[in-house]
């Protein structure tokens, strides 16, 4: 076996030296100390061996960009079962820890005991579903598994993510997005460019519409929606666009006002699909707040993400009363979102909120560069990858300077060396203990040596640890593989460390 193996480690020399000689980040005690780690001692050869395939494919363009018809290829050709295999032990085995619960249990067994993990179960809205509120109830019991499992080792303060498409109707979701937008809308149109408006001119407005609210409507709409206090009347965008929800998840009394009737549209089916939703939430939010479980909520493609920042707001008012228990996603690869930043700190800091930021460059890119040019609109995409890069680091510095502020958990997560490096100097310029209110976080398959180094230097350092049947995962994987395609084109050391693990296992090193 061993001389085979040596013609094959011949045969890598030039991968080897090549990405040798790429590594011009890093110096030469670096590499010995990544190399020092062995971070992939724990992989069988087989999966190493499988790293370095999938890894090596995932660097040509044309893999990655024709990926979903290669996966239809595949399926067609090898059928459901043998394709599903055949993904479960390649890029599967690569980026995710399994199909179910039982096999993240068994990664987490023999996890490293400084790094805490993500446990993310990858299923989101899937076009095709025959019983989707079935699939709906299904993907709320997993979250909830999920939590309990992290409830079982409370010092490791392990957490879970969630995608709402999951959980709630597309369309219903769609709907309440477009509601959102109208909201903020309104206030533009009412305020003519001033930054104030007035309790009397929305009513007014409402009126124009046909929308006649009697003495008590009103009274419950600045009482309880509003929040206000029996003589304030002036209303700024910061209290409009949070207090003004375009449907209440946990004050569901408020759903039956005028104004807010006006706002959503909704009939009758979409409120009971509504309450459906609210109640998936909740069963798994419930013991996540009694255990003290952090729940992240993804981020996902902009013609819907208004309408999960509202339910992440209203989870982060229910939930987050005493502490940070529901962390917000912000994608850093579109250009809104500097002003999405600057409204969720003005917002934390008037009305004092515990607020808990998850900080991603995106994954969503392709899907939404075609989406708008299909529709003929602005690509909402940055101009390039300096100015993503601009654009996460003046957000993030914007953060971690609110953290003295009012209470502000900042997550990196970021495999960019040169991001972390940057967070990290913003923290000891500023004194953020590395034990603080900065987190940091990689993907499961994706800068181990990132991670390692991390929680070598004490920093609080997680790993997002996705699982989830086969058909459910592809979306997810076809992401990873954008991603590691640009990771591994940036540096080769994961290629240098694969290969290195495998000279240490056959006494070539």
């Amino acid at each position: 076996m061993i001389p085979s193996f040596q013609k094959f480690m011949c045969s890598s020399k030039v991968i080897y030296n090549f990405a040798v000689a790429n590594q011009t980040r890093y110096s030469s005690s670096q590499l010995q100390y990544y190399q020092s780690l062995r971070i992939h001692k724990d992989k069988s050869v087989p999966s190493i061996l499988n790293n370095l395939l999938i890894n090596h494919m995932l660097k040509y363009d044309w893999v990655v960009d024709q990926g979903p018809k290669l996966f239809d290829l595949l399926y067609a050709i090898c059928g459901t079962r043998l394709a599903n295999f055949l993904v479960n032990h390649t890029i599967g085995k690569v980026f995710t820890a399994g199909e179910n619960l039982e096999s993240v249990e068994r990664y987490l067994s023999s996890s490293n005991n400084k790094i805490s993990y993500i446990i993310d179960y990858c299923s989101e809205a899937v076009e095709g579903i025959d019983d989707c509120e079935k699939f709906y109830d299904e993907n709320s019991s997993i979250f909830r598994q999920t939590v309990l499992e992290c409830a079982k080792k409370p010092e490791k303060k392990n957490m879970i993510a969630i995608k709402v498409s999951s959980l709630i109707d597309m369309n219903l979701l769609k709907q309440i997005n477009k509601a959102r937008l109208n909201i903020f809308e309104m206030f533009y149109k009412i305020s003519e460019g001033k930054s104030i408006i007035t309790v009397e001119q929305v009513f007014s407005y409402l009126k124009e519409q046909g929308i006649n609210l009697n003495e008590n409507e009103q009274k419950q709409f600045i009482k309880n929606v509003l929040k206000f206090n029996k003589n304030e009347i002036e209303i700024d965008e910061i209290t409009w666009r949070y207090r003004v929800q375009p449907i209440f998840m946990f004050e569901t009394e408020l759903n039956s006002n005028p104004a807010i009737k006006y706002f959503n549209n909704l009939n009758e089916k979409d409120l009971f699909l509504f309450e459906q939703f609210i109640e998936r939430v909740k069963y798994f939010m419930d013991p996540a707040l009694q255990n003290k479980v952090c729940v992240m909520v993804d981020a996902e493609q902009t013609y819907l993400q208004w309408a999960i920042d509202s339910f992440s707001e209203q989870m982060e008012g229910y939930y987050n009363q005493n502490q940070t228990l529901v962390y917000n996603t912000f994608q850093n690869y579109l250009k809104q979102t500097k002003e999405r930043v600057d409204f969720e700190l003005a917002k934390a800091n008037k009305f004092k909120l515990n607020i808990g930021i998850k900080m991603v460059r995106g994954a969503y890119m392709v899907e939404e560069s075609k989406l708008a040019k299909e529709q003929g609109k602005e690509n909402p995409i940055n101009d390039g990858y300096e100015a993503t890069t601009a654009m996460i680091e003046r957000n993030l510095e914007q953060l971690i300077l609110n953290i003295r502020k009012s209470p502000t958990k900042v997550f990196v997560a970021s495999h960019n060396e040169k991001t972390v490096d940057f967070v990290k100097e913003l923290m000891h310029r500023h004194s953020i203990p590395n034990q603080g209110d900065v987190l940091f976080a990689q993907l499961y398959g994706l800068s181990d040596h990132v991670t390692y180094q991390l929680a070598s230097e004490g920093y609080r350092i997680y790993k997002y640890v996705p699982f989830g049947k086969t058909e459910i995962m592809i979306p997810y994987l076809m992401r990873r593989a954008q991603e590691t395609k640009k990771v591994l084109q940036s540096s080769s050391l994961q290629t240098l460390l694969l290969i290195d693990e495998l000279k240490y296992r056959f006494y070539l090193k």
